[in-house]
């Protein structure tokens, strides 16, 4: 029925309004295993690199088993994204934090936790909380924005920056270069690529400055951190910065617009949200991230012959974790496809991933995410959105355009 879909469609998402569950359902029931064959029209003209064909996982279990087992199923061997790169380009996507080995990985992100943990998140949380009121300051009185922009991309940048130690001057370059990673697909040129090295020559300049002046950044510590008994290199340095630059904003920022939508679209539950924030809206984030993750898929790479479900898969497939499918698995979520933001167990969806290479910023995403809405419903909470514009993607479930109205706040 659904055989001519294919998930290197960058229109697909677009087109039908979000991720095709009509077909996931199928998939799932009938083909939980599904081959994706390539695209003869991905990538776009004036692109070389070649996708190969891969399967497809949308059952929750798969999704979960194959993200824990990094032996078998190895974010190293191809790394973690659904291209096929070689060379240079690999090795650039093998440093990164997502596409290291399994032993590096765990020794890089041991030196990554700290800020990350409790106790930092909450003494960072005054400062999350009055940039949080800002942004809203800046928009209340309008009586109109445009929220993608406006409103959902400034706390993620600027605590992208804080952390990381960027200053301020540099951090509207950061949204403009973290957009342009992830917005690959509508590159006007092969040449807008070169662009994407502003962010690693950024990343050499923190780096120098951490390292002759260090403070308490993210990047001065692994700046000036030591794994056995050597400096980071380079290339890991520059591939974390990248990879935070694009995580921490369009995850955030996406999550934001969704919650939004959703909101909008099921007005009794948020009118239950807005009488009730602290009581309702941590859990509303989370049915939110299941229902509409905003990153749908990550890739691993099969390193020995396995089955799964009665295929067998050879050394080199790829395979491809299906989190919009895996999120409305009805095994682990009862009427999935009902938006609840009282579910029991919204907070068990995989949009952070699972397993070793789950998200290591999931709380601190929590933690803006809550701020900003809270703030928002605090103060324009009749906000109410207008004609939406999707990224064109394989990668994202993202809105890029939300122009929004509401009441506007008077002094």
């Amino acid at each position: 029925m659904h055989e001519n879909v294919n998930l290197l469609d960058p229109d697909l998402f677009p087109r039908g309004s979000g991720p095709p569950h009509e077909v996931f359902n199928e998939w799932r029931r009938d083909d939980p295993v599904h081959w994706n064959p390539p695209n003869p029209d991905y990538p776009p003209p004036g692109r070389s690199l070649p996708t190969r064909g891969f399967w497809v996982l949308t059952r929750y279990e798969d999704v979960a088993k194959v993200s824990r087992n990094q032996r078998i199923f190895s974010s190293h061997t191809g790394g973690p994204i659904i291209w096929d790169f070689e060379g240079e380009q690999l090795e650039r996507q093998q440093a990164g934090i997502m596409g290291m080995t399994l032993e590096r990985h765990r020794k890089v992100r041991r030196l990554v936790v700290p800020p990350f943990t409790r106790g930092e998140l909450e003494a960072f949380q005054p400062d999350i909380d009055a940039v949080a009121r800002e942004i809203v300051d800046e928009v209340a009185g309008a009586g109109e924005c445009e929220f993608v922009f406006d409103v959902a991309s400034k706390l993620p940048v600027y605590t992208f920056c804080s952390l990381t130690g960027v200053p301020p001057e540099q951090r509207e370059m950061v949204a403009k270069l973290g957009n342009l990673n992830a917005d690959v697909e509508n590159w006007g040129s092969p040449e807008e690529g070169d662009l994407l090295m502003g962010l690693f020559q950024m990343a050499a300049g923190i780096t120098e400055e951490k390292r002759q002046r260090p403070d308490d950044s993210l990047m001065s510590r692994l700046a000036n951190a030591e794994m056995d008994g050597e400096s980071l290199d380079p290339l890991t340095l520059n591939m974390f910065f990248v990879t935070m630059s694009i995580a921490g904003h369009e995850t955030t920022r996406g999550t934001a617009a969704h919650f939004i939508r959703l909101m909008n679209e099921h007005l009794d539950q948020y009118d239950m949200v807005c009488s009730d924030p602290d009581r309702y809206l941590p859990n509303a984030i989370e049915e939110v991230l299941r229902y509409a993750p905003p990153v749908v898929k990550f890739r691993r790479t099969v390193t020995e012959e396995t089955e799964l479900r009665g295929r067998k898969l050879k050394v080199g497939d790829k395979i491809y974790l299906s989190y919009p499918a895996a999120n409305r698995d009805p095994e682990m979520f009862p009427d999935p496809d009902r938006f609840d933001i009282t579910r029991e167990n919204a907070a068990r969806h995989l949009a952070f991933g699972i397993g070793p290479r789950a998200c290591i910023g999931a709380r601190l995403a929590r933690m803006q995410l809550f701020s900003l809405l809270k703030e928002m419903i605090a103060r324009i909470p009749d906000v109410r959105h207008g004609e939406i514009e999707r990224m064109r993607s394989i990668w994202f479930d993202a809105i890029i355009r939300m122009p929004v109205t509401y009441s506007a706040e008077t002094s």
